[in-house]
């Protein structure tokens, strides 16, 4: 028999039949019959639960250090992020003055190639200076392996 079954052994000795002659008022039959029976919690169950509530000095220190851990992780996670971002930044900048270099110097080249007049140079190099095109002989050919320029370590023949 459970205990919800003896605490109400009393109340249907006093009943005959389907109607209750005496009513106690002390008692609320539906109140009782709502209300569950408290579960029994063993005692060490009850220790781990009190042990639970309160913090030692150790349990604290180890949360701190590790709260600390990540602050220092997270500072240098920010630093890394801003020096990345900064980083960034000047490359784009550097880019864009290398770009704008670039370009001026492409309107160097292109005012100064429209400002030489080669047929001005032969004359001047003819007549001023007594150079002449070169005679048959005169030029020697060299093999070389790549198409950049040759060095000369002595006179040639």
């Amino acid at each position: 028999m459970t205990d919800r079954q003896r605490r109400y052994a009393s109340y249907s000795r006093s009943v005959e039949g389907n109607t209750v002659r005496k009513y106690n008022n002390d008692f609320d039959v539906v109140r009782e019959l709502q209300r569950e029976p408290k579960k029994q919690v063993d005692k060490q169950t009850r220790r781990n639960r009190e042990k639970a509530r309160f913090m030692n000095f150790g349990h604290v220190a180890f949360l701190l250090a590790c709260v600390g851990m990540v602050g220092v992780l997270l500072y240098g996670y920010l630093t890394l992020q801003s020096a990345n971002t900064a980083a960034a930044a000047e490359v784009a900048a550097l880019e864009s003055q290398l770009n704008a270099m670039k370009l001026d110097n492409e309107e160097e080249y292109s005012r100064i190639m429209s400002s030489v007049n080669l047929e001005e140079i032969k004359v001047r190099a003819i007549e001023e200076l007594g150079m002449q095109y070169a005679q048959e002989g005169q030029v020697i050919e060299v093999p070389c392996a790549t198409d950049d320029y040759v060095r000369q370590y002595q006179v040639m023949p």
